[in-house]
């Protein structure tokens, strides 16, 4: 069976940028009838919170991606111990004692004198009297993986034939002093322990991917298949980064007013270049999903794009499924026929309780012509069943100066008090012959 996951850290809300990884894998489970498993990576005592953890819920249940399963980092720490003493009795992971002081002096003179600022693995020079007698002194290791410093090639579900180099990378810290674990380890013991068929995440963890390989080996596992799928990047081309993820956070775009299927829609937009509604999609179980059609050039944000998809979305809802996502706007007491009316104007969500004002009357700003409003009253009995376009002619045959311009202008004032809103056509056919009559005889 193919199993994937998504593993949040909660130390933030989910953005669109994490939240791709997240839909990848879904969407991958999803057309292959496999299981989805949601882990939180909560090793992080300090920076990980409660209300992140509750804030990732949320969010996946808005969106109405499902999964089978929930399991915490931090309650399986017992479980890394266990398998953490396996690689210290192979011989996989070695002590090390130098501070980080110490690392950063080595780090500049490797760079001064011209070489990588690796990880020199002066510690696996140490005897079993060196190492015992630091301890004795008080000084507890942390430990490093021992990566064979090969080449290590997959077929990425993405990008296809990849290799990194381990030759150029530092042996990775595994666990720290105090005994905490780092990312690599508990990530690798949860994807075996919950046999996770395939790992899907961005094109940043190329390195980490390598690393994990050998890890899973050294673990006498079987090898996942990975995909790395391109990183986003803000609207100016630039690296998304801390200081702006807010503004692309599922958390903002929910208070936006933003359906769940704009959101899925553009999500799987990205890298396919789709213009598919969400729905569709899942009506046909995902069938033209495939990791390996997506672009290999780094998808930049496209809020034009989302609002496209909103404004579908938005559109294509009937009164009932427009009340179901939007449970605030009940208060509005919006009838089909209203929703009717203005639904084809609708681009964003607040453009619902601003047309639903204006053809209740509630923000009357421009008055029409008072001539206008004479002539209408003297001949209004003339009009009572007049199809829009008769109307227009009716008024025109007896009052040869009128263009339609002001005919259209004028009928518009006097139905909403405003120049926006739905098309006087339609104004005119909703608010009929008795709505126009007792807005007149307000004048």
């Amino acid at each position: 069976m193919i199993i994937t996951r998504f593993a949040p850290s909660p130390t933030g809300h989910l953005h669109l940028g994490n939240m791709r990884s997240c839909f990848l894998n879904w969407a991958y489970s999803k057309k292959n009838n496999g299981k989805f498993i949601l882990r939180y990576d909560d090793t992080d005592q300090e920076r990980s919170k409660d209300e992140y953890v509750k804030s990732i819920a949320s969010d996946l249940d808005w969106l109405k991606i499902k999964y089978d399963e929930t399991f915490y980092q931090s309650k399986r720490i017992e479980r890394y111990n266990e398998l953490f003493d396996q690689l210290i009795s192979l011989k996989f992971v070695y002590p090390c004692f130098e501070s980080s002081e110490d690392l950063d002096i080595k780090k500049k003179l490797q760079l001064k004198t011209g070489k990588p600022p690796i990880y020199d693995r002066s510690s696996l020079n140490l005897s079993k009297e060196e190492i015992e007698k630091k301890i004795i002194h008080g000084n507890q290791p942390y430990w490093r993986f021992k990566l064979s410093q090969t080449k290590i090639k997959w077929n990425d579900l993405v990008k296809g034939e990849t290799e990194v180099d381990l030759a150029s990378q530092s042996d990775p810290v595994l666990r720290r002093a105090d005994g905490s674990y780092l990312y690599h380890f508990p990530s690798v013991v949860d994807d075996i322990d919950m046999k996770i068929s395939h790992i899907i995440r961005g094109e940043d963890h190329l390195t980490n991917s390598a690393i994990h390989l050998e890890l899973f080996k050294c673990l006498n596992s079987d090898l996942p298949s990975l995909g790395h799928n391109p990183l986003m990047l803000n609207e100016d081309g630039t690296k998304l980064s801390k200081r702006n993820l807010d503004s692309i956070s599922l958390k903002q775009f929910r208070n936006s007013g933003y359906t769940v299927n704009s959101i899925l829609s553009y999500l799987y937009s990205l890298g396919l270049n789709s213009d598919y509604d969400f729905e569709t999609i899942l009506e046909n179980n995902f069938r033209d999903f495939n990791l390996g059609d997506i672009s290999k050039n780094l998808p930049k944000i496209d809020i034009h794009k989302i609002d496209f998809f909103q404004k579908n979305s938005l559109r294509s809802m009937n009164l009932k499924g427009l009340n179901n996502e939007f449970p605030e706007l009940e208060e509005l007491a919006l009838n089909e026929s209203e929703w009717e009316l203005i639904k084809e104007n609708v681009e964003k969500y607040e453009d619902i309780r601003n047309l639903w004002k204006i053809i209740n009357r509630k923000e009357i700003k421009i008055q029409p012509s008072g001539d206008f409003i004479k002539l209408l009253i003297k001949n209004l009995n003339g009009i009572s069943n007049f199809s829009f376009d008769e109307y227009v002619n009716y008024l025109m045959s007896i009052d040869k100066s009128l263009s339609k311009k002001e005919i259209f202008t004028n009928t518009r004032y006097i139905l909403t008090g405003n120049q926006n809103g739905p098309s006087v056509k339609d104004l005119y056919n909703y608010f009929g012959h008795e709505g126009l009559k007792k807005i007149l005889n307000e004048y």
